[in-house]
């Protein structure tokens, strides 16, 4: 989903990561960090809170780890609540 000027990656609802200055920052987690204990840190704009930043986006083995690690932890999306008219 395009969201201020970048793009926030979502699955089933869930957001798990960004894109900003075309570059991938994925959610911190436990998890991802036990499956690439190696990926850098970095706030993807200011004032945001790291996240992993993947400069290899060619890796598939890479990404299907840290995105499926990070997925599984990620809590369920809280339900939308309705708007009353």
């Amino acid at each position: 989903k395009k969201m201020f000027g970048e793009y926030g990656l979502y699955c089933n609802g869930k957001i798990f990561a960004v894109i900003c200055d075309n570059r991938l920052f994925i959610k911190m987690t436990e998890a991802g960090r036990k499956v690439c204990p190696e990926l850098q840190e970095a706030p993807p704009y200011e004032g945001a809170k790291n996240y992993f930043l993947v400069e290899d986006v060619e890796n598939r083995e890479l990404l299907t780890k840290i995105v499926t690690a990070t997925y599984m932890e990620l809590p369920e999306p809280k339900p939308k609540k309705r708007r009353k008219e």
